[in-house]
């Protein structure tokens, strides 16, 4: 299902994002999002948590506020 909508960018470049999608895509507030730009496109996805170093998502351990994976640190700790 598409679903669209039309908003202004303001002076300094911020876009709201209307209620009803962040509801359906379960952002609140202080979430992170990934902004890409495919083609022509500018896609906004919600922000997953990956490793600092490979991007990984599996295993993920907190560090100094960073997420590192089980894999990386024990590359690190070589």
């Amino acid at each position: 299902m598409v679903y669209t909508s039309y908003k202004k960018i303001d002076e300094v470049g911020r876009v709201v994002i209307s209620k009803d999608i962040r509801k359906r895509l379960d952002l609140g507030v202080n979430d992170s999002i990934k902004i890409d730009v495919e083609d022509n496109k500018i896609v906004i996805t919600k922000a997953e948590p990956g490793c600092v170093f490979c991007g990984s998502s599996d295993d993920l351990k907190e560090y100094m506020g960073k997420s590192i994976c089980k894999n990386c640190i024990k590359m690190l700790s070589k």
